[in-house]
């Protein structure tokens, strides 16, 4: 079945180990998708602010669909809401004191997401923090993480280390039923609200449009792209892909890495189905 919406990760994904992509290919295939009314949409745990930095000036910028914060906020292109699931206010701050507290996860760096800001206890002029505003363009440095008054639609949870298996495990004994914690690669994982993750948001978003999962194609590489990648018509993984998506039989296999251009050259094929 030909596709009518097409729809990538980018960290480990569609992006390249520096953050960037194939500005001009993407633009030509963007220009192909608006002829054959195909929707592109980047579904990602980044935040809408380093999404649209990186696409918002885009000619057909206006025509793309933004799942971020791993699903828990939909916005088009133009700016429009269609979707958003905040944590309440004291879930999310027992979440925060328990990730802080329990020896079993190894005290991580945390940041708390809302729409249009994010917030860390990293202090401002540290290593770490600077490295976090590439994905987080407006973090902002707090003393107290629980003082934030913004509503939270996901909690980032990382460490120094690339196994966040045992920790992912952790979190979701502890909260089971309230909260649910998924690898997001690059050694973190992401909390957010039962329910609301990737496969949800761009079903949510298919019933908007009236494009069946059938006529979906997705793109991914971690573990909070799995559900996303087995609910669509195709899914893919690039080579580089955790070991749950590349040992699943029900996704397709790219034979090359985020660093090689997978997702570009496969959109290419399915551009010439048309």
């Amino acid at each position: 079945m030909r596709p009518r919406m097409i729809m990538t990760d980018l960290d480990g994904t569609f992006l390249d180990a520096n953050g960037r992509y194939d500005r001009a290919r993407l633009a030509d295939q963007l220009t192909e998708m608006a002829a054959h009314q195909i929707r592109f949409v980047v579904t990602t745990g980044d935040p809408l602010d380093h999404v649209l930095d990186l696409f918002g000036d885009l000619e057909f910028a206006r025509d793309l669909l933004y799942v971020v914060e791993d699903g828990a906020l939909t916005v088009t292109g133009s700016g429009e809401q269609l979707d958003c699931h905040p944590i309440s206010h004291d879930l999310w701050q027992t979440a925060v004191h328990w990730l802080q507290m329990a020896p079993v996860m190894a005290q991580p760096y945390l940041i708390v997401c809302g729409r249009d800001r994010a917030y860390t206890d990293l202090p401002a002029d540290s290593d770490r923090f600077h490295q976090s505003q590439v994905f987080y363009p407006q973090l902002t440095s707090v003393t107290d993480l629980t003082a934030v008054a913004d509503p939270i639609l996901k909690l980032d949870v990382t460490w120094l280390q690339a196994d966040v298996a045992p920790f992912v495990a952790a979190f979701n004994d502890q909260f089971d039923g309230d909260l649910v914690a998924t690898s997001s690669g690059l050694g973190g994982l992401n909390v957010s609200l039962p329910g609301v993750n990737k496969a949800n948001a761009v079903a949510n978003l298919g019933h908007h449009l009236n494009i069946t999962p059938a006529e979906m194609v997705a793109f991914g590489d971690s573990g909070n792209d799995l559900a996303m990648l087995r609910s669509v018509g195709q899914g893919f993984a690039v080579a580089n892909a955790a070991p749950e998506l590349v040992s699943d039989s029900k996704i397709q296999q790219l034979s090359r890495t985020n660093q090689q251009g997978a997702v570009s050259a496969a959109i290419d094929s399915l551009l010439e189905q048309f």
